[in-house]
């Protein structure tokens, strides 16, 4: 198979899996598609023809198998920390046992002088579009989810949540599943690929959530994309999400309140 047609099937492939991970509900597809995804990996060590994708399915069981993992023991109760050692047992994988340098994952904070002004845009665009997501929304389950207590003591919560959040998604979907796809089919497919993992993640429970959330998510995936390869450091990505986060929480917080 030449590379042309490699990239084809890894594109195909790596494309479908968070469709029947994260967009079907059925548990028993996501153990089958699971256990393929295994079947694939030991595969490719003995076979040519399956060695293009050992890499990225390296990196795919791991990070499912540390999120099963963590929620299996009841850390998902802790949302976001569960997130937080998520991303730390992630790194240590691929920065002391696998040994990649930091840079491949554009661990550092890049080119930010010369990219304030794009930063500003994307922020602008996204903080717009989810509060009039949000505003379009007739049953805020965000709202609900938000703890009946006092706003001295939601305020810090929200913080840390958007804090932590952005760094968990832009450190998987950015900064390690970008670096992998990247690697494979070049830059231009593997922004749209994590695009669609990070926006099908937002199908089901995500902030935001649905159809319409799948495409806003998916725009700001790309924009993040672009803007992470841009300045080759995670720290403005991780500002804007952080920023976006905040957003959501805050019209939240304002709902609850009766204020919106």
């Amino acid at each position: 198979m030449n590379r042309t047609g490699q990239k084809f099937i890894y594109f195909a492939i790596i494309s479908a899996l968070p469709f029947f991970t994260w967009i079907l509900s059925n548990q028993n597809i996501h153990l089958i598609t699971f256990l393929l995804v295994v079947i694939v990996f030991i595969l490719s060590k003995y076979l040519k023809s399956l060695a293009f994708l050992r890499d990225t399915f390296e990196i795919i069981i791991l990070f499912f198998t540390i999120e099963f993992l963590l929620n299996f023991i009841g850390l998902d109760k802790l949302f976001p920390l569960n997130h937080f050692i998520a991303i730390l047992l992630l790194y240590f994988f691929l920065l002391r046992l696998k040994k990649y340098p930091a840079g491949r994952f554009y661990l550092q904070i890049g080119k930010i002088k010369d990219n304030l002004l794009i930063g500003f845009s994307f922020a602008l665009f996204s903080m717009l579009g989810l509060s009039i997501w949000f505003l379009l929304q007739k049953n805020s389950p965000y709202t609900e989810m938000t703890p009946q207590t006092s706003t001295l003591f939601l305020i810090p919560m929200g913080l840390g949540f958007a804090l932590i959040n952005s760094i968990y998604e832009e450190s998987v979907f950015r900064s390690i599943l970008l670096s992998y796809f990247t690697r494979e089919v070049g830059f231009a497919l593997a922004l749209v690929i994590q695009a669609i993992w990070f926006s099908f993640l937002h199908f089901q429970a995500g902030f935001p959530s649905g159809e319409i959330g799948v495409l806003l998510t998916f725009i700001f995936g790309l924009m993040m994309g672009y803007l992470i390869h841009r300045t080759k450091g995670i720290f403005l990505p991780v500002c804007i999400h952080f920023l976006a986060d905040l957003t959501i929480f805050i019209l939240a917080l304002l709902k609850m309140k009766g204020n919106i």
